[in-house]
């Protein structure tokens, strides 16, 4: 009798109180807590970690800013032996890497990796010569320098990328398989230019340069360059658009009334790259045109089109993606296909140049 009282009187005291939420709020704010209560008391086992990492990433910059390196004992051998160093200044600092290193780093940076071995040997060495060539040039302008520790210094400012897996491989392959090979001609590293996909030829270096001091830079076929994706480009803007966008980056250019096809005239190159330009009698480069319009080849045609509904506009039809003068990557990846080494390649694209090596 006295134990149903009791549950009587309590049972009644709770109905009439109701519940009370404070308590509830506390238990569940206790029970969202608990974890980071318990991470804060036994998960940080070592106390100042991270802090230590953030000091080290300040140091490390530091360093790069500063050209000095903690790397690995692979590296620092690395760069004992290399006679030559490549300086290479970005955003982040002055990175010092030797050349090999260097041109593992750069050459995906360059060149589409899908392409065949040979192409990427032919590429690495491209690029060797366009180092060697800048070391040249530097020794002419200052007189040759006592280098530190034997070494002589290469300063570009370059893109580079960090690659892994099966590309890294391709890279290093390619820069080890041609290790110091680079093209001279008459002794000097030759200017060794480069591009993606011409308009069915490369250009002379003398029409390009209007002068004789290239002539490893011959003309050579590329027949098989109009199956490459990029090969052709279309583009449409009306009249006003297309005149407005000239004026925009030329001021001084007179906007006519005279048809544009009338008001035109260009100069082209033996490869039908538009080296001149005569609008209205004034005159602007093929390659500033092919900027102003952010086209892909200097190889293009400018036309006039009439339409009922659109009205008159211009009608801009490009072939080729780059300037179309030296190496040719598209090309020398179908040679390389067919059985061709980058030796064979290279002596292709660059008439009676030598392939030396620098150690």
């Amino acid at each position: 009798m006295n134990r149903n009282r009791i549950i009587k009187n309590v049972m009644e005291r709770r109905i009439a109180s109701g519940p009370d939420y404070r308590d509830m709020g506390a238990v569940l704010l206790f029970i969202f807590l608990l974890p980071y209560i318990v991470s804060f008391f036994f998960g940080n086992t070592a106390p100042g970690k991270s802090e230590k990492k953030l000091q080290e990433g300040v140091e490390e910059a530091w360093e790069k800013e500063a050209g000095v390196y903690a790397e690995t004992e692979i590296f620092e051998e690395d760069y004992k032996r290399a006679e030559f160093i490549v300086c290479n200044r970005t955003a982040a600092g002055l990175e010092k890497l030797p050349l090999e290193t260097y041109l593992t780093c750069r050459l995906p940076a360059t060149i589409d990796m899908a392409y065949e071995p040979e192409t990427l040997k032919a590429q690495a060495v491209i690029l060797r010569t366009e180092l060697m060539r800048i070391y040249s040039d530097s020794l002419s302008e200052k007189g040759k320098e006592e280098e530190k520790d034997g070494k002589h210094f290469i300063h570009v400012e370059t893109r580079l990328e960090v690659t892994d897996g099966s590309v890294y491989e391709k890279c290093k392959e390619a820069v080890s398989a041609t290790k110091g090979m680079y093209m001279t001609y008459n002794g000097i590293p030759i200017k060794a230019p480069y591009f993606a996909v011409s308009a069915g030829a490369t250009r002379n270096g003398n029409e390009v340069f209007g002068s004789e001091d290239y002539p490893y830079l011959k003309s050579v076929m590329c027949e098989r360059d109009f199956t490459a994706p990029e090969y052709a480009e279309t583009l449409k803007m009306d009249r006003s658009v297309f005149m407005a966008r000239l004026k925009e980056n030329y001021p001084e250019l007179e906007a006519g009334e005279k048809n544009t096809e009338d008001s035109f005239t260009m100069e082209r190159d033996r490869a039908g790259y538009v080296t001149n330009l005569h609008i209205n009698g004034w005159n602007i480069t093929g390659e500033a045109f092919r900027s102003v319009f952010m086209l892909n080849s200097s190889c293009f045609t400018v036309e006039r089109e009439e339409n009922v509904i659109l009205g008159d506009r211009i009608v801009i039809k490009s072939r080729g993606a780059g300037h179309g003068l030296g190496f040719g990557q598209y090309a020398a990846n179908e040679a390389a296909r067919k059985g061709s080494d980058f030796i064979d390649i290279l002596n292709y694209f660059f008439s009676g140049v030598v392939i030396e090596k620098t150690e």
